[in-house]
């Protein structure tokens, strides 16, 4: 009776059909498969800016050669003698890049072109998985009626946490190389500072200097060059992405698991809340 007062209701939410039809992602409550929907349809997101990112890579990098600029100007210089006199100068341009070699300006101008638009995508991609995890830490937290402190900074690191401490996920490998490496391109502007100095020391590292080293060599598509700039190669998104991919499925299992065994008991605390949120989601989809 149930699922025929329903099926007359507008079907907009990808989510609401998957549910009626008992997928895979409906063995949860109807709100936690919202979230788990929207996480991994992020990630049908992030790999459709990889993809781009890269083929806007490579069509930049085609065009490079043809787009160099030669220009001319006079300055006044001294010969031997100490006479001046005025010499025509050339100089190259081509986006931000402006040097006196034309190959220095051109290797410059396709390095800005790699780096800038991996790094927006992968921004983008952070982001974005960041905001659909703080949602499904907020269901985990309803779930489990769990108060108590949880370790990190941002809601990945938190919601590991809440995996590992109450879930039951303590198998799954986190993401904090795909975090450090985040930190580097948001707040350093893609420098990893001292890197190559903290990574031929023989002395004791810090611990902010031992997660660095372990993120860079852990993350496959990355490198970091002789003034510690951390670059990303053409594997780099999509290693990213599939991390992301692979993380998530790993949540998902160990929160079912979770349900299958404390759900019931939980639900029953929490159901009023539950069904007043799913009215509200409901409203929402049909009027908005």
């Amino acid at each position: 009776m149930y699922a025929e007062q329903i099926s007359d209701l507008p079907r907009k939410s990808c989510v609401f059909e998957m549910s009626l039809q008992g997928g895979n992602l409906a063995k949860l409550d109807f709100i936690f498969s919202v979230h788990m929907f929207a996480l991994c349809e992020s990630i049908s997101v992030m790999r459709m800016l990889a993809e781009q990112a890269e083929k806007n890579v490579a069509l930049a990098l085609k065009d490079a050669d043809d787009s160099i600029k030669e220009h001319e100007y006079e300055e006044e210089t001294y010969d031997q003698y100490g006479e001046s006199y005025v010499r025509q100068r050339t100089f190259y341009s081509c986006g931000s890049s402006i040097d006196y070699d034309h190959e220095e300006v051109l290797l410059t101008h396709k390095f800005m072109i790699t780096q800038l638009t991996r790094r927006s995508a992968f921004l983008t991609m952070f982001g974005l998985f960041e905001h659909r995890m703080s949602q499904c830490l907020e269901f985990m937290l309803e779930l489990t009626g769990f108060e108590g402190k949880l370790k990190g900074m941002g809601a990945i690191e938190k919601a590991h946490d809440m995996l590992k401490k109450v879930i039951g996920g303590k198998g799954i490998t986190d993401l904090d190389h795909l975090t450090v490496i985040r930190n580097v391109m948001a707040h350093s502007d893609g420098t990893a500072k001292g890197y190559r100095e903290i990574s031929t020391r023989i002395g004791k590292k810090s611990p902010s200097e031992k997660r660095v080293l372990s993120a860079i060599r852990k993350t496959e598509g990355v490198s970091v060059n002789f003034i510690d700039d951390v670059l990303m190669d053409e594997r780099f998104l999509e290693y990213a992405v599939g991390d992301f991919k692979r993380y998530v499925g790993e949540m998902e299992a160990a929160v079912q698991r979770y349900h299958a065994e404390y759900g019931s008991d939980s639900s029953k605390i929490r159901r009023k809340g539950w069904l007043r949120r799913i009215k509200e989601h409901w409203f929402v989809r049909m009027f908005t």
